[in-house]
């Protein structure tokens, strides 16, 4: 699986996530989680290597800590690391071994 296209995917699931638990069912840990898994895919951008992308990492990094401060945190970093690193993980097991 392409790597870049899994991480697109994840970011339309959190968005598609976040506005069924926001109008349909109502539910603040859901609306946590399908903000940190939208905005972790958007996280990283795969080419030759996977690049940071400076806006999406900086708006995880201050939804993640208004999340601590205000909200569900464990759900929000839940969502961050599933965006990150399942496209991470499918980069690396797409790599032929040298």
């Amino acid at each position: 699986m392409d790597p870049n296209r899994l991480a697109q995917a994840l970011s339309l699931l959190g968005v598609a996530g976040y506005l069924y638990f926001l109008w349909l069912r109502p539910h603040q840990e859901g609306i946590a989680l399908a903000l940190g898994l939208a905005l972790g895919g958007a996280g990283l951008a795969y080419g030759e290597r996977p690049f940071p992308v400076p806006l999406f990492l900086g708006l995880l990094a201050l939804y993640l800590l208004l999340q601590v401060f205000f909200g569900h945190p464990l759900h929000a970093l839940l969502g961050g690391a599933l965006g990150l690193g399942l496209p991470y993980l499918a980069y690396r097991l797409r790599k032929p071994a040298r």
